[in-house]
This record gives C-alpha cells, structure tokens and sequence, in this order.
C-alpha cells in the first residue's frame, strides 16, 4: 500500500461511527482539505501545496495546508480549552513546518487554557519559541493523554499511595 494511500484511508476519511458520535454531540472533526507533499523525506525536499483529493499515490503528506491550517486557528481562536500533543507537520523541515507553526502561534494568541504534552510538541513549542504562551507542559506524550482520559497511571498511584503515609 503506498503512504498516500494509507493516509487517505486512515486519516483524510475518519471512522464513521466517530464522525456519527461527535455529530450527534454538535461538533465536527476538521479533516485537511489542503495538504503539503514531497516524494521524498529529506531536508531539501521541495514542498508542494495540493488539495488532499489530489494526493497522488508516491507523494507523501508532511503537512497541512494554509487553508487547513487556519481552519485549526479559528478553532482554537475560539476555544477555552486546548489539548495540544503532537505537530501538524515535519515542522523539523522548515518547509513542512507551517502547519504547526499556525497551530503553535494560535495557542498563543489565545486566551485560552492550553496542555501541551510530548517530546515533538515540546520541541515545537522550543522552535517557535511559546513557551511562556502555554499554560501546562508535560513532557509526556501518550502517558499525559491517558491521565486526561481518566487512566491510573503506575507511577501516580506510587506517588498518591505514598502522600497517603
């Protein structure tokens, strides 16, 4: 299966029943329209803006687009909470970074209250220099994404049991 294949099956086309759940609650789940492709993953790769249906089958997506970027800018221009864990885009290659740059650069301006957690987020908020914009940094990735969902993680039992005496 070629990448842009499996990417238009598993990301630019969300499960039904989601899209069915978040609807029947009254929000939507913004899909890129627009995409940043490149045939190779390499520094000097040239980006090329295409409408994610006109992804061909050897490029590969290392970004959204301006249009899709500034669809997550309104939303979170409008939001009271952010949940941020992970970049848009090789935001390491400058010319794929423009995507999480919007994004970083949104929850910036925002007034909102923003958790950021993981390694690729952290350094995305160290390039684009925001740290002082969000509210909450952990340096967890998929751990600090379980703690949000409700899980008991290990180690924060340890330490609850611990303060407990």
């Amino acid at each position: 299966m070629s990448v842009s294949l499996f990417v238009k099956t598993t990301w630019l086309i969300p499960p039904r029943a989601l899209v069915e759940k978040m609807t029947a609650r009254g929000a939507n789940i913004p899909i890129a329209t627009d995409v940043v492709c490149g045939k190779n993953f390499a520094e000097a790769e040239p980006a090329v803006l295409k409408a994610a249906g006109d992804v061909e089958d050897d490029d590969m997506i290392f970004d959204i687009g301006p249009d899709s970027a500034k669809e997550l800018a309104d939303i979170i221009a409008k939001a009271g909470t952010v949940v941020w864990n992970g970049p848009v885009g090789v935001f390491e290659f400058d010319q794929f970074g423009e995507g999480t740059k919007t994004v970083a650069m949104a929850i910036a301006d925002s007034d909102c209250f923003s958790l950021a957690g993981g390694g690729d987020t952290i350094a995305a908020i160290q390039k684009y220099d925001i740290y002082d914009k969000v509210t909450y940094i952990s340096t967890a990735g998929g751990a600090f994404l379980e703690y949000l969902e409700g899980k008991t993680l290990p180690a924060v039992a340890m330490l609850e049991e611990c303060a407990k005496g």
